[in-house]
């Protein structure tokens, strides 16, 4: 599993931002998730755990939008601080991801 952010500073006065069908978005009644949210839930996904634990039980490749709404996330609460630390960091490795990973509670 691969997650990544868009980051709507970047997309200048652009009106629109067009995805491919086959990529699965999170948001909040069609708008964007607050910053610190979506950058926890990128990292949250991007967790080797997170990645072994689908593996093992999807029985498949590809991740669908029915695997995400399966799956059981940490609180927004902690994704938002997991997000805020990743705020925090800049560049982030495999490594901090994962030891970060491993400090989360429910």
């Amino acid at each position: 599993m691969v997650a990544g952010l868009v980051d709507p500073g970047l997309l200048g006065d652009a009106p629109m931002l067009g995805f491919e069908n086959h990529l699965n978005l999170f948001h909040a009644h069609r708008h964007g998730l607050p910053e610190a949210l979506a950058r926890g839930l990128t990292v949250f996904l991007n967790a080797t755990a997170v990645d072994e634990q689908f593996r093992r039980f999807s029985g498949h490749t590809q991740v669908n939008a029915t695997d995400l709404k399966r799956m059981t996330y940490p609180s927004r609460e902690n994704l938002t601080k997991l997000g805020q630390w990743a705020m925090q960091q800049g560049q982030l490795t495999q490594a901090m991801i994962d030891e970060q990973f491993g400090t989360l509670t429910a």
